[in-house]
């Protein structure tokens, strides 16, 4: 992906965001603040309509742009899907282990599979590039803020909302919108919660066998 197409796919993501939010804000005020009671309008119904319109259009603003930019739609993956060693047994070159910047999380494409590699000194981990919780990619999105963060305690944290996971296990240490994510993520973090009300936990995600042959990271993917 360019980066002049991400610069663009982020502002259409960050308008259309900032009106499905002002709508369910106006919703939320509307139902606690109701104002003039005189008013032959009744700001309970109008409140609801408000934040309902609010939430189809934040749901419609992630299935319809993000396919269009090359990410997948922002639904759920389930542990139960994740597939045992024994059945990555189709190895993969996903570069010089010299390529990648100790601790810090780069997504490569294997054979059509998105996979998310850590260099951690000598060791390599290969895990899923999308977060269990809203398919958003581990390692951010290139040419915008929204960038890959290092590895921390053997974690990989997903810079959209903050989940953990241990990049040997694919265990998740932490769900997303923790209250310390959403205090330094305002928008990512407290908001964006609000978005996704209906999906704010993460299951363990997909991890993949790797070795190294002369300084080449191999990855096995299922056959």
């Amino acid at each position: 992906m360019s980066p002049a197409l991400a610069f663009l796919g982020i502002s259409i993501l960050g308008t259309w965001g900032l009106a499905s939010i002002g709508l369910i804000a106006g919703g939320i005020i509307m139902l606690v603040a109701p104002g003039d009671p005189t008013t032959s309008s009744s700001n309970t119904l109008g409140g609801i309509v408000l934040i309902v319109a609010g939430v189809i259009s934040g749901g419609l603003m992630q299935l319809t742009l993000a396919p269009l930019l090359g990410l997948d739609p922002p639904l759920p993956m389930k542990a139960k899907d994740i597939l045992p060693f024994t059945r990555m047994t189709k190895w993969a070159n996903a570069g010089n282990i010299r390529d990648f910047t100790d601790g810090l999380p780069k997504e490569v494409r294997l054979r059509s599979q998105r996979v998310l590699i850590v260099r951690d000194g000598d060791n390599v981990l290969a895990t899923t590039a999308l977060c269990s919780h809203a398919r958003l990619p581990l390692a951010g999105l290139p040419g915008s803020p929204i960038k890959a963060v290092p590895l921390q305690d053997g974690c990989v944290m997903c810079p959209f909302h903050g989940a953990r996971f241990e990049a040997a296990t694919g265990k998740v240490i932490r769900q997303p919108f923790d209250s310390q994510f959403n205090n330094d993520h305002p928008f990512l973090g407290r908001l964006q919660s609000k978005l996704f009300f209906w999906n704010k936990g993460a299951e363990d995600i997909q991890t993949y066998p790797v070795k190294i042959e002369g300084g080449e990271i191999l990855v096995g993917l299922p056959k």
